[in-house]
C-alpha cells in the first residue's frame, strides 16, 4: 500500500484530480462570494423623502404629509418597507412596501392645533426579508393655530302654539295677471298703477 501512495503514477493522478476538480470549484466559490458582495454593495438604500405641514380641512388639527421615494432600480429585491414617524408627537403611519422607482405619500394626523418645526423619521427595511435596516429623516415647518371651524348657528324653526292654524307664507309677487290666489291669511295690496 505504501508503494501505491508513493508511486509516480498515483501522485500524477492525484495532482490531475486536484487541478481538474478542486481548483475550479474553489474559483467558482470565490467568484460567487465576490458577486454576492457586489450585489450587496449595489443596493444602497437610495431614497428621497420629504415632509410638510398643513391644517386639516375638517379642522381636526395639524397634519403632516410624508412622502417617500424609493430611487433604487425596479426589482423585487429593492422593495423597501417604510414606516414614517413624527418625532414631535410620536405618531406614525405605515407606508407599506414601496418598490424601486415608486413613491408613496401618507398623512399623519397629529390631533394638535400647532406644531413646532421638527422632523419625520422614515424607518426602512427590505420587503423581501434580506437583512439590513436603515433610516432617513425629513424636516417640516412649524404650523400654528389650526382651529376647528365654528359651526353655523342653527336656523330657527318657527313654532306655532297648539290649536292655532299653521301660517302660510305667501311670496311677494310682481305683476300677475289672470291668476287667482286663494290665500286666506294673506292681505293683498293693490299694485301701484304705472
Amino acid at each position: 500500500m505504501k508503494q501505491l501512495l508513493t508511486s509516480p503514477k498515483f501522485i500524477t493522478i492525484t495532482i490531475a484530480a486536484i487541478a481538474l476538480f478542486i481548483i475550479p470549484l474553489t474559483l467558482i466559490e470565490i467568484q460567487s462570494q465576490q458577486s454576492l458582495k457586489q450585489n450587496a454593495e449595489s443596493i444602497m438604500w437610495l431614497t428621497t423623502q420629504s415632509a410638510s405641514t398643513a391644517c386639516a380641512a375638517d379642522g381636526s388639527g395639524a397634519n403632516i404629509s410624508a412622502t417617500f421615494i424609493n430611487t433604487e432600480p425596479r426589482s423585487s429585491s429593492t422593495a423597501m418597507t417604510v414606516v414614517a414617524k413624527d418625532q414631535q408627537t410620536g405618531k406614525s403611519a405605515n407606508m407599506g412596501s414601496i418598490l424601486g422607482g415608486d413613491s408613496k405619500t401618507v398623512t399623519i394626523n397629529t390631533g394638535k392645533t400647532s406644531l413646532k418645526a421638527n422632523t419625520v423619521t422614515f424607518a426602512l427595511s427590505w420587503s423581501d426579508g434580506h437583512s439590513g435596516t436603515d433610516s432617513r429623516t425629513a424636516s417640516y415647518n412649524a404650523v400654528s393655530q389650526c382651529v376647528q371651524p365654528t359651526p353655523a348657528p342653527p336656523t330657527p324653526t318657527p313654532t306655532v302654539p297648539q290649536g292655532q292654524p299653521t301660517p302660510t307664507i305667501c311670496p311677494t309677487l310682481g305683476e300677475v295677471k289672470d291668476v287667482h290666489i286663494d290665500c286666506p291669511n294673506c292681505k293683498l295690496t293693490p299694485s301701484p298703477n304705472p
